[in-house]
């Protein structure tokens, strides 16, 4: 790269010195920089658009009875929903607690059990299992 901007430089000296004035040798180094700045902001851009329009999704699937695991590990079953918040049941037996958590707090979501999704899910991960057992 440095070898690049020195030979940018040495004909932005040439041109300088009058030997030979073309565009590219005096606006050259611009033309680099300006075309790694688009890319480097390309590169910072288009990833979190990716990660947006994934969580994105994933909100969609959230309904009442799913399954979600939070931010902070904790795994329920969705009871309540609205705008803002969800209302996740969490425990074990007649242990059970209800929580409240802002919808920023969903990490994961899986399908309520017995669903379509929950099951075609089971298939595909089925499938996987026995694509590995016939590796081995």
């Amino acid at each position: 790269m440095l070898e690049l901007l020195n030979f940018f430089a040495e004909e932005g000296a040439a041109a300088d010195s009058g030997t030979s004035s073309n565009w590219f040798s005096q606006w050259g180094i611009y033309v680099v920089f300006g075309v790694l700045l688009v890319g480097m902001i390309l590169l910072m851009v288009l990833p979190q658009r990716k990660q947006k329009k994934r969580q994105q999704e994933m909100m969609s699937k959230l309904g009442i009875g799913s399954i979600v695991t939070t931010i902070g590990g904790i795994v329920g079953e969705v009871v309540q929903l609205d705008e803002t918040h969800i209302w996740l049941l969490t425990g074990v037996d007649d242990n059970k607690t209800t929580m409240q958590f802002i919808r920023q707090a969903i990490y994961s979501i899986a399908p309520a059990p017995g669903s379509p999704e929950a099951e075609q899910q089971a298939k595909e991960e089925k499938a996987k299992e026995d694509e590995v057992d016939e590796i081995k």
